[in-house]
Formats: C-alpha cells, structure tokens, sequence
C-alpha cells in the first residue's frame, strides 16, 4: 500500500513539474510576444550601469580634452607674456 501511495505521489510530482514547466514557456512565449525581452532585471539593471558608465567615461575624455587645449593656450600665454616682459625691461648701459 505504501508502495502504491508512494508511487502515485511520484506521477502527482512529475505532472505538477510538468505544468510548471510548460506555464513557464508560455509567460517567456508571452513575454517576447509582447515586445518585452526576456532578460532578468539583474540583466537590465547592468545594461544601464554600463550606459551610465560608457557617459562618464565620454565626459571624462571630453573634459581631459579641454583641460589640454587650456594648458596649450596658457603655454603660448606664458611664451608671449615672457617676450613683452623681456622687451619692457630697460637695456643696461654699460
């Protein structure tokens, strides 16, 4: 009698098993049907973090490019500035 109970109990398991499996397929079928993808929200979640990510990255090149151009400008300001400096000074005489 056991036997018979605990074999029963199997089919009631597998069958149960087997209607989860088949309603999980139908709501990923539905899912994508409905123009939704089927990655996790971890998925999605990295996918922003990368995106975020990608935007610092661009507005740290972006901003290391304008601190070069600055440095270049205030080189040639020095430069220039040197030159009048120099041609203001009174020549010794000797």
């Amino acid at each position: 009698m056991l036997l018979e109970q605990n074999a029963a109990l199997q089919r009631i398991l597998h069958e149960v098993q087997n209607e989860l499996r088949t309603l999980h397929a139908q709501n990923l079928g539905a899912r994508l049907h409905n123009g939704l993808d089927a990655h996790s929200p971890r998925d999605t979640e990295m996918e922003e973090l990368r995106k975020q990510r990608d935007a610092a990255l661009a507005a740290g090149r972006q901003a290391e490019t304008a601190m070069q151009a600055f440095r270049n400008v205030n080189q040639r300001l020095m430069v220039e500035n040197s030159r009048l400096i120099a041609a203001d000074d009174p020549k010794p005489t000797g």
